[in-house]
């Protein structure tokens, strides 16, 4: 998709399949406050815009569309108007919603060539740069298609893409609104690409495949992105037991997967460390999933594509910080060397784990991720995984839940996706859940019970420790969903990519 901001002398002049104007809830096509793009259109249609909003009852409410047939009066064919709420309430967030809603309109009339005629960026407290870059991501996550394997001789015709982007600005902004529209593209080609990863099939998306996609993002990286590969054998040299227990059902041979992202001038104000799950398959183990949910397991990588595609992104934004991104890729299997319940296991940091459930695998893979990334330097450690199914009880498939270690650092993470939309419920972490997690036999068992979710939490917090600023975003509630949402479409949805950009964003301010 091609992205251009341009000064236009009028709308009439400007061409595309469709034309974007935005307006405010209850206000008129008069411009009388600012809105002199919606004044523009109306005079352009010979007032036929506001008699139609008149006679259709069209507000302007966040959400609202009417489209309206220009007939030859201007170069574009059709004129989108969508609603922008209330003036007042108006803000980044709002806007997002609403130009959801545009987007998906002009997509379903299969427009090609889309046109936004800007508003003000200080109505929505923003500025040109946010506008732009708001734009182009949305659009480009909402023209996302799902990574299938549908063809013409089955029948498949393919669907309308947008190819062109443009957005109508004064020449003050064009500058800044072209620079927002090319950094929001990258975020969205990254936020498809995490994408991407979890809707393929589990026997194309193998540990193997994320360690080609890993060396192929670095490759383009321009050199800012450097890769470690750990196999079977540097694992187990490691002390990796647990990751290496999860991996023992399995044909396909475990890889530790670590990306640093260094600045081009090598100096960097901040440091991050992202851990994601990356179990590419997960049947649970000799505790083996039922079929309906085993069914999506490919999903359960979420975590680690989230964490490789949002180093992508902080690589190709430039961003002013060092950045490292940790993954455990396996499948969890049922094959004749599977680990067992009853097992005794030694991990990376020294702790012993007795097995309570081979299905509670992700928690095993994370706690030796995290220890490798503490001996990599680690000053401050998200991790992103699709950790447990009773998340859902707390936040249905809206949000994700946090838990954290430390209060300014889970905050700054909860307010990082807030204000990507990506929303979370920041969970407290009372410490009576910790001894959930003891067991008889070892100094921990991998399954501490209800309340799931927290259990969990306490589990990998125990190698996280407290000196370090650690967060668990529990993701397996959003991480894939059975509906649009917002921008996201069925199927995998590549939460985390836009919260770990704009965490690296305000750490390296």
């Amino acid at each position: 998709m091609k992205t251009k901001a341009f000064t236009s002398p009028s709308l009439a002049a400007v061409v595309a399949d469709v034309l974007l104007v935005g307006v405010f809830e209850g206000e008129n096509f008069d411009g009388a406050k600012g809105n002199s793009f919606a004044k523009s259109a109306n005079l352009l249609t010979e007032g036929s815009l506001a008699r139609k909003a008149e006679s259709v009852g069209f507000k302007g409410a966040v959400g609202e569309t009417m489209e309206h047939f220009t007939d030859g009066k201007t170069a574009a064919k059709q004129i989108l108007v969508f609603g922008l709420g209330a003036r007042d309430k108006a803000d980044l967030t709002v806007f997002r919603k609403a130009i959801t809603a545009a987007l998906r309109k002009a997509r379903a009339l299969k427009a090609k060539h889309v046109a936004f005629a800007a508003i003000d960026a200080a109505a929505i407290k923003s500025d040109a740069y946010g506008v732009g870059e708001a734009l182009a991501s949305y659009a480009a996550m909402i023209d996302y298609e799902m990574n299938h394997q549908k063809t013409e001789k089955g029948g498949y015709k393919g669907e309308s893409h947008f190819a062109k982007l443009h957005l109508v600005v004064d020449a003050g902004s064009v500058k800044e609104t072209a620079r927002g529209l090319k950094d929001g593209f990258a975020l969205a080609a990254s936020v498809n690409l995490a994408r991407d990863l979890a809707n393929e099939p589990a026997g194309e998306c193998t540990p193997d495949r994320m360690v080609k996609l890993a060396k192929k993002i670095a490759a383009e990286s321009g050199g800012t992105i450097a890769v470690e590969i750990h196999d079977r054998k540097s694992l187990k040299k490691m002390g990796a037991g647990a990751f290496l227990a999860v991996a023992q059902g399995s044909d396909q041979p475990p890889y530790l997967i670590d990306m640093l992202y260094t600045p081009k001038d090598g100096k960097a104000t901040a440091e991050l460390t992202m851990v994601g799950k990356s179990v590419t398959f997960d049947s649970g183990g000799l505790d083996i999933k039922p079929a309906d949910g085993m069914r999506d397991m490919k999903r359960d990588m979420s975590g680690g594509a989230a964490t490789m595609a949002a180093i992508k992104a902080i690589a190709a934004l430039g961003l002013n910080i060092k950045v490292r991104a940790v993954m455990a890729a396996t499948e969890n299997m049922t094959g004749g060397s599977a680990y067992k319940p009853g097992d005794v296991l030694k991990t990376m940091n020294g702790l012993t784990v007795e097995v309570d459930n081979t299905d509670a695998e992700g928690r095993l893979t994370l706690a030796d991720a995290i220890e490798y990334a503490k001996r990599k330097g680690a000053t401050r450690i998200i991790d992103l995984a699709t950790l447990t199914g009773a998340v859902r009880m707390m936040v249905g498939d809206i949000a994700c839940a946090a838990f954290g270690n430390n209060d300014e650092f889970t905050n700054l993470v909860v307010s990082s996706g807030d204000a990507q939309g990506e929303r979370m419920l920041n969970v407290p972490m009372w410490k009576e859940y910790d001894a959930f997690n003891n067991s008889d036999m070892a100094d921990l068992k991998n399954s501490g019970g209800a309340p799931g979710s927290t259990t969990a939490a306490w589990f990998l917090r125990r190698f996280a420790g407290e000196d370090i600023p650690w967060v668990h975003l529990d993701i397996a509630s959003v991480a894939f969903r059975s509906r649009e949402l917002g921008p996201d479409p069925r199927g995998a949805t590549g939460y985390g990519v836009r919260t770990l950009v704009e965490m690296a964003r305000r750490l390296a301010k």
